[in-house]
């Protein structure tokens, strides 16, 4: 986006009369240090910097809450696996129970 900004900027500069051209590189350098003071006052206001601190540490949160449930899911998998493993053994066992009578 900027290259294209700054292409037909300078195509409308080579396309200007001298004393044009030099009011437009006045008034795109001058939109240039607007936007420059502009980032740094968003970059140093103190609301944005506590969402910017609010979404990190939401976001620390969430991570520690999903490796959390993570972590217990793999615990409940690991019980229902062995509950799974000991009905098949009642299972066998009651099948070949049933084979000798």
């Amino acid at each position: 986006m900027r290259v294209l900004a700054v292409a037909l900027a300078c195509l409308a500069i080579t396309a200007c009369s001298k004393s044009t051209t030099a009011d437009l590189s006045h008034d795109v350098k001058d939109a240039g240090h607007e936007l420059k003071a502009e980032a740094i006052k968003v970059k140093t206001d103190p609301d944005i910097r506590r969402a910017d601190a609010d979404a990190k540490r939401v976001g620390h949160d969430l991570a520690v809450s999903v490796k959390e449930a993570a972590a217990e899911a793999k615990i409940q998998a690991a019980k229902a696996d062995e509950k799974a493993k000991h009905a098949a053994d009642d299972v066998k066992q009651d099948v070949h129970d049933d084979t000798k009578s």
